[in-house]
């Protein structure tokens, strides 16, 4: 039997979401601070922070009871836009700035696959500042409904 076969709400959990979208983020902190030679090198730390915006707004919404396949629904799935106007419906405190910026990095897909021209795009520091406030409200939450006594480990802002 294939271990990832079963409920797969069972095992998508708002924690493992959480830890996963920190993960990403991290990830985007640490090759931002590497001097990479050659042209383009912000695409990838742009799609990182997306993405990880993407999975902390998607622990929330775990956690306030969305389930797995409405999350992966053609009106949420990977829209930044579309989950985050849920996650601010379900008592989600966002930054008007952050929300703008948000719209921008709705556009992450463009990071991940070459397509010429020009176009806004945002710098990692305003998708770390993002990060950073999920991180710090969406952790605690997180862990206090799990019953979990620790602290999620702090966001290093360092973009």
């Amino acid at each position: 039997m294939n271990p990832l076969d079963g409920n797969l709400e069972a095992r998508t959990t708002p924690v493992g979401m959480f830890h996963y979208a920190h993960a990403y983020a991290a990830s985007a902190l640490t090759l931002n601070k590497v001097d990479v030679h050659t042209i383009h090198s912000d695409a990838p730390i742009r799609f990182l922070f997306s993405h990880s915006i993407e999975l902390y707004v998607k622990a929330y919404l775990l956690l306030k009871g969305l389930s797995v396949e409405e999350l992966a629904s053609r009106g949420l799935g990977h829209n930044l836009k579309n989950l985050t106007s849920k996650a601010v419906k379900l008592g989600l405190s966002i930054p008007n700035e952050h929300r703008t910026w948000i719209e921008l990095a709705n556009e992450a897909i463009l990071d991940r696959y070459i397509k010429t021209g020009a176009r806004t795009v945002l710098l990692p520091e305003s998708l770390a500042a993002i990060c950073a406030n999920l991180h710090e409200q969406i952790g605690p939450d997180v862990y206090a409904a799990y019953g979990l006594t620790r602290k999620p480990e702090q966001f290093q802002k360092g973009a």
